[in-house]
């Protein structure tokens, strides 16, 4: 089953940025709503204020996350704006570039344990992968292993070190069956990591996002599960925000309180909330609070009260 944009007469549309479309498993469901939302305006200028009203966040975090596509060149800053790049202007006689070809899927060649030793020891890179492959899992390659190897650097044609740094994620996670190796070389491949330091990037990423996961688990007492998709925008949301894992606790223990039950609508609601005051540790959360809670006592003395009812009962 496949799906296509439809496209009306008259209806409007905008373009989007090759560029904007790289690293989307990493970047999170607020960094790609301003985008859209700016990119919808087209040249227009667009400031965090804009942004905050029409997307409902405060203008602190919305500078934020423009920023973020600042950094990406997908958006110019001028001064306090963020605006889209200016076009450059094409002559008739200018070439238009050509659009970046999809990356052809590697032939599916068998190869014989003979030629995978000729081909390992002609080419010392291919040496190079295996002896550090070795090292990074721990284990003796079979004879599908070791024409796997081969044959991601041979047929695929994904450079020697972004294979190590593939093997070295894949065992950081616990992940050292050459299955699992392969398709996430071929995924790297797909996505344009090409080079070490974009491997590098693309680890470092995805370690950051797996460890606050780890983290957001931790302090919301979830054992025995992944966090679902809707729980992982809430987690990276917070991440941007920079609200600590104890903050976050602290919220969580106010959720039990109130509601018996794990609830993360609820927690996020506590947390935008104290955010958008500067609040940012359980302390000052505490605080506000008690502040609260004394704003609803009422202004009348009840012990006092009760004490001049005793005494008007017993002159009666």
């Amino acid at each position: 089953m496949a799906y296509r944009v439809v496209v009306r007469c008259g209806g409007g549309a905008f373009f989007v940025p090759n560029e904007a479309t790289e690293n989307l498993k990493i970047q999170t469901a607020a960094q790609l709503r301003v985008l859209l939302f700016t990119l919808s305006r087209g040249f227009s200028e667009t400031t965090p204020e804009i942004v905050a009203a029409e997307l409902g966040i405060i203008p602190e975090d919305a500078k934020e996350l423009l920023d973020y596509w600042v950094s990406r060149g997908i958006l110019e800053r001028d001064g306090t704006f963020a605006v889209m790049p200016a076009a450059e202007k094409v002559s008739a006689k200018a070439e238009v570039p050509a659009p970046k070809p999809a990356v052809p899927k590697p032939p599916e060649t068998k190869l014989t344990m003979k030629e995978v030793q000729q081909i390992k020891e002609s080419d010392s890179s291919v040496a190079h992968v295996f002896s550090e492959a070795e090292r990074l899992l721990g284990k003796t390659f079979t004879t599908s292993d070791s024409e796997t190897i081969v044959w991601l650097i041979s047929y695929a044609g994904i450079a020697p070190e972004v294979l190590i740094t593939v093997i070295a994620y894949c065992a950081s996670i616990g992940k050292k069956n050459f299955f699992y190796i392969r398709k996430t070389a071929i995924e790297w491949l797909e996505n344009g990591i090409d080079t070490i330091e974009a491997a590098e990037e693309r680890m470092r990423a995805l370690n950051e996002a797996k460890s606050w996961e780890g983290e957001i688990k931790r302090v919301l007492e979830i054992y025995g599960r992944s966090l679902v998709t809707k729980e992982k925008e809430y987690a990276e949301s917070w991440r941007i925000y920079g609200i600590s894992p104890e903050l976050i606790h602290f919220a969580y223990e106010k959720c039990i309180e109130k509601t018996a039950k794990l609830s993360f609508p609820y927690i996020n609601k506590l947390l935008l909330s104290w955010h958008q005051k500067g609040i940012k540790t359980p302390a000052e959360a505490a605080a506000e609070n008690r502040k609260k809670n004394d704003d609803k006592k009422p202004s009348f003395d009840m012990e006092e009260l009760e004490r001049r009812m005793m005494l008007e009962d017993s002159v009666l």
